[in-house]
């Protein structure tokens, strides 16, 4: 089993191969598992992110409904929206928060 996966990261091309059923179910689940490992940890991370809600962001800034609406417009920065309400990554207000006090 090994043997193939040395040969799929190896790059070799136009081989013909014989394989077991058994060897091909251990090879895809070998790659399952390394893609689950790849996704998780940026998953995880992302879920929990702090959200922060729409008049909290318009508090910190001290700005009206219509100049965060601009923001989003301009990508400045990215709502995320949970059913009707609407939410701000921590990291993303902080981030401009830092962009804002350099001007």
């Amino acid at each position: 089993m090994n043997n193939i996966i040395e040969l799929v990261k190896s790059g070799v091309t136009g081989l013909t191969l014989n394989i077991k059923i058994e060897d091909l179910v251990e090879f895809a689940d070998h790659f399952i598992s390394e893609a689950k490992e790849a996704l998780f940890s940026p998953m995880v991370k992302q879920s929990q992110e702090k959200l922060l809600p729409k008049a909290e962001v318009l508090e910190k800034f001290n700005i009206c409904p219509t100049t965060l609406w601009n923001w989003e417009r301009k990508k400045y920065i990215e709502p995320v929206k949970i059913g009707r309400k609407v939410y701000y990554r921590q990291a993303d207000v902080e981030c401009l928060i830092i962009q804002r006090g350099k001007r």
